[in-house]
């Protein structure tokens, strides 16, 4: 189950939703059980999804905190029953549905049934684009509901060729689920966003960094930005990025051009020409690093080996 792929809608990552650490644990290992391609099999209000105790205790608990498991799980099915969430439609329309339609916590056979909601099931399932995924174990060591809401929307906005946000914090508290609480700033600080950026940058294959927007009169802020980008880039960048000279040590290599001669940015001029394509290249490289993440063909496979000794 570890390996499970959890797949959503991008309108479902980004949707409004207030739930506990727990129940999120629980919701998205039964998300990780749907199969969501086009062509698979069909699934329907009806359908079951099982996860067991012991599942959940390997995936997300340590040997010091998993005493309570039983009491957590059945109040985690308890709060998940009654969670809806607030989905911003087309033609300035909002949907206000739930997550599930019936949990069955079976204590005596240590696990949990659910049924997933008629009008969520089109964000889970038959998706063919705009969707976000990732694998189950990914966010098995986020402990805050904050640091793996923040992970799916980085997620998210990756793979959609994003590598910085910048929200008023009425919106961010708002995609975080965390509207009308936090009044003061220094809580929504150290509580959601330090607390959901550090155990993004300790756990995980990512880096965010952010930067506060302050009000244009008076004290206090208004928004903030958000940057982030996988941590593979990190053997390549300084503190100032990307190097100039290692970018054109990059563009000059031959494989990257056979490689990505058909990136997105790329021109038509650019895909035909060199030395236009290493100059298109060269400034994408520096805006976009993340976008060159074929598999096996990052950033770093271009550069000339370091023999050991040097």
């Amino acid at each position: 189950m570890e390996d499970n792929l959890v797949v959503q809608s991008n309108d479902l990552v980004v949707a409004s939703y207030t739930m506990t650490t727990r129940e999120k644990e629980l919701l998205l290992a039964c998300i990780s059980q749907v199969d969501s391609r086009p062509d698979a099999p069909n699934i329907n209000k009806q359908t079951k999804f099982t996860i067991t105790i012991d599942e959940v205790k390997r995936l997300f608990y340590g040997d010091s905190n998993a005493q309570n498991i039983y009491r957590d799980i059945e109040q985690a099915s308890n709060r998940l029953f009654d969670r809806e969430v607030t989905i911003e439609l087309p033609a300035n329309e909002t949907l206000r549905t739930r997550f599930v339609s019936s949990v069955l916590f079976s204590p005596d056979l240590g696990q949990v049934r659910l049924t997933f909601a008629e009008e969520i099931l089109p964000y889970l399932t038959q998706l063919k684009a705009n969707f976000t995924k990732y694998k189950l174990l990914e966010i098995s060591e986020l402990s805050s509901i904050h640091a793996i809401r923040l992970y799916e929307l980085i997620i998210c906005w990756l793979g959609q060729y994003q590598y910085s946000k910048t929200y008023e914090l009425d919106d961010f508290k708002y995609i975080m689920g965390v509207s009308g609480k936090y009044q003061k700033f220094s809580q929504l600080k150290s509580r959601v966003i330090e607390t959901a950026i550090t155990e993004i940058n300790e756990s995980t294959n990512y880096n965010i960094s952010v930067d506060f927007i302050k009000k244009s009169r008076g004290k206090g802020y208004k928004g903030l930005t958000l940057k982030f980008h996988r941590k593979t880039l990190d053997k390549l960048a300084g503190e100032n990025g990307l190097s100039p000279d290692t970018i054109r040590s990059i563009v000059d290599n031959p494989q990257f051009m056979n490689d990505y001669n058909d990136h997105k940015k790329l021109s038509h001029q650019g895909r035909m020409d060199v030395k236009t394509f290493k100059d298109e290249m060269f400034h994408i490289i520096q805006i976009e690093p993340e976008s060159f993440d074929k598999k096996g063909k990052g950033l770093e496979s271009y550069l000339p080996k370091v023999k050991q000794g040097e």
